[in-house]
């Protein structure tokens, strides 16, 4: 019970987007790669020993406070370990979630807390967005293509 009782410490993180790094010579601002704010959540730095089931109810009583929650992934796959995917309801929700959890120390790690990279299949089926994974794959290869060529003729 002694981890759940750490799990629940105070954020002591401050919400921005920059961490500060330290220099030799001076104190600069390091940038943080931010995507397009969306309702997914890519949450790293977790924990991995962690079991699946434990992680998964920590999280989701974590972040339920901030919005409602329709999905918590977890995934223990090699090179997945420590990383977890939070999809929200809306995009307030996961932004409050963001802005007040990142940093926040959780079982004894603070979490690195940031927008995910492409909108979740299961809200994109909802939007009445989704693209079947295989034909996403090439639409972003026609698309480098064009760019590819594009920028070539752009060049001649």
């Amino acid at each position: 019970m002694q981890e759940a009782d750490e799990a629940t410490t105070t954020n002591t993180a401050p919400p921005s987007s920059t961490i500060p790094e330290e220099s030799n010579k001076d104190t600069t601002e390091k940038e943080i790669i931010t995507f397009e704010p969306n309702a997914t959540l890519y949450v790293s730095n977790i924990d991995w020993s962690i079991k699946k089931p434990i992680l998964r109810r920590s999280l989701l009583s974590l972040f339920s406070r901030h919005g409602k929650v329709l999905e918590v992934v977890t995934l223990r796959r090699e090179g997945l370990r420590g990383q977890a995917w939070i999809i929200f309801n809306d995009v307030a929700s996961a932004t409050a979630a963001l802005r007040a959890e990142n940093g926040f120390v959780f079982f004894n790690r603070p979490l690195k807390i940031s927008y995910a990279r492409e909108v979740s299949d299961r809200i994109a089926k909802r939007d009445g967005t989704y693209v079947p994974q295989d034909r996403r794959k090439k639409q972003q290869q026609q698309q480098l293509k064009k760019r590819v060529v594009g920028a070539a003729s752009a060049a001649s």
